[in-house]
């Protein structure tokens, strides 16, 4: 069954979520229909698998910045910049992201990566020493910068280690 997870997770990285065809995988994996239907009972089974699959990365994704609250608040601000930068996990974010758009159970667990995600900012600026207005608008800005970069795929320059350097001390300055 993984393997047809990780194969309509391809499609969906790739060709979004309506590219996701019992046949297209068929093909990507080298395997007859009867296969499919051998860990399925149709597309929606598997639809609701992988929305199942990808609420959970949405929910790991979650708990790894809540771990990051162990970090100094500066490493913990540069930590959450490496995590967004990582490649694999910006399009698997983006796909996530765009099928979101369409499926509220999979736009609930995004919506809640997005609040921790500013929680886990907020609370480093405060610690920083930030009045709760200003840290509130830092957090703001870094969440806004990330699901924008996620967004933007390969259509903008992947930010360099001076970019994200540059970017941290602005947000970190007074």
């Amino acid at each position: 069954m993984d393997d047809w997870l990780d194969a309509a997770m391809q499609v969906l990285m790739s060709d979004g979520v309506g590219a996701i065809k019992i046949s297209r995988l068929c093909d990507r994996l080298g395997v007859t229909k009867g296969s499919f239907y051998w860990h399925f009972t149709d597309i929606s089974a598997l639809m609701t698998a992988l929305s199942d699959h990808c609420r959970g990365i949405e929910e790991a994704a979650r708990r790894t910045l809540a771990n990051l609250q162990e970090l100094p608040p500066v490493e913990r601000i540069q930590s959450m910049g490496e995590l967004v930068s990582n490649t694999r996990r910006r399009s698997v974010e983006a796909a996530v992201r765009a099928w979101a758009e369409t499926d509220p159970e999979l736009q609930a667990a995004v919506v809640a990566l997005d609040h921790t995600t500013f929680d886990v900012a907020q609370d480093a600026f405060v610690e920083l020493g930030f009045s709760p207005l200003d840290a509130h608008a830092r957090a703001t800005a870094l969440v806004y910068v990330g699901i924008g970069y996620m967004q933007g795929g390969e259509r903008v320059e992947a930010p360099t280690e001076d970019d994200k350097r540059i970017f941290v001390e602005m947000l970190i300055r007074r």
